[in-house]
């Protein structure tokens, strides 16, 4: 790392040439491209013992997981064909790698050269949600270790629950967020005792406290992010205007991350609104309350994250092609730094 970079980050570019690019961030928000790691359209991806994981579209396997060296960019591992539609997250640790299929509703576990798969199914695992357009079935659409790494966690649009399983997959319990909301990621806090559930379709954030013995999550309190668009006006650089937006398309939550000092919290609103929800939690990380609501620099703002200490924060604006860079002041502010190009950016993870 060179003196003058605060940090230094991967993206994924979700196009046939794209692959994962490390960038270096400067004191003021300017980015430089530091390297590349070439694979096939990858979306999310995680950094893992000196490779890069990735969830790919392979010429010949389809929708795979495979991993790739950081240093030569060498496939090390896979592609392992997802057993789904719409491959689009996964937790790895170690030989075991638990892959979310959304659009078919399943999660594969990878270990080692086996390969199992776990297909959520009505009635046995839940009533769907009331959307019979977008909840018309079970949709697993994230896998998160709990923090101990015991138990897998499944965040499901269309059932509007998070599953809890243990590693081989057995469920251990379950939890709701309110009905028609869509769970689509979480997120723990750093001490391990409480996960955020961002809803997709209500934009909304559902406290749960998690139980890390017995792994069982309680849902303890529920508030909307939506944006209120009656407050804002059209400036230099904002995307739209009150009369520019239609209501029933700003329930389209994405990404959300949490401070180290778990004070803070950050999650973007893709749809019409093209937002970052700033949020500020208490000192037990509950009560959330949102403080602002800041134009995401462009078009459907699918993955952020905080770096450089969290004093940054970075958005990956697919539908537009390019990263924004912001400055996360402690009062919630997030203060545009500087843009970069880069065909369809989904995914970022500091080094």
């Amino acid at each position: 790392m060179k003196d003058n970079c605060t940090s230094e980050f991967w993206i994924a570019s979700c196009v046939p040439d794209g692959g994962a690019v490390l960038f270096g961030l400067d004191e003021n928000g300017t980015l430089t491209e530091r390297g590349r790691v070439s694979m096939p359209s990858p979306g999310w991806c995680a950094l893992k013992d000196g490779r890069i994981a990735a969830a790919v579209r392979d010429p010949e396997a389809g929708e795979a997981y495979a991993e790739y060296s950081i240093l030569s960019g060498r496939r090390l591992r896979g592609p392992v064909p997802s057993q789904g539609v719409s491959f689009c997250h996964f937790a790895a640790d170690g030989e075991d790698v638990y892959c979310a299929n959304y659009s078919t509703g399943s999660v594969l576990h990878i270990r080692g050269d086996e390969v199992s798969l776990t297909e959520h199914r009505v009635p046995e695992d839940g009533e769907l949600g009331p959307d019979k357009g977008r909840q018309e079935r079970p949709h697993c659409h994230q896998c998160l270790l709990s923090p101990d790494g015991r138990f897998v966690l499944v965040c499901d649009l269309g059932l509007d629950a998070v599953f809890v399983y243990d590693r081989d997959m057995r469920l251990v319990s379950k939890a709701k967020v309110p009905d028609g909301h869509g769970a689509r990621h979480g997120v723990f806090s750093p001490d391990g005792r409480t996960l955020y559930v961002l809803a997709e379709m209500a934009s909304s954030l559902t406290v749960m406290d998690f139980d890390g013995e017995r792994g069982i999550l309680t849902p303890v309190e529920t508030v909307s992010a939506r944006p209120v668009f009656p407050e804002l006006t059209r400036t230099a650089d904002s995307l739209y205007t009150a009369a520019d937006i239609d209501p029933d398309r700003l329930t389209d939550a994405a990404s959300i991350v949490v401070s180290k000092d778990g004070r803070r919290l950050y999650f973007s609103n893709r749809g019409t609104a093209n937002t970052i929800a700033s949020v500020a939690l208490d000192a037990d990380g509950h009560h959330p309350r949102v403080l602002a609501q800041t134009p995401s620099g462009g078009n459907h703002p699918r993955a952020i994250g905080l770096v450089g200490g969290d004093r940054f924060l970075v958005v990956c604006n697919t539908f537009s092609d390019n990263l924004s860079v912001f400055r996360a002041e402690p009062d919630g502010a997030l203060n545009h730094l500087s843009d970069y190009s880069i065909p369809r950016p989904q995914w970022i993870e500091e080094t």
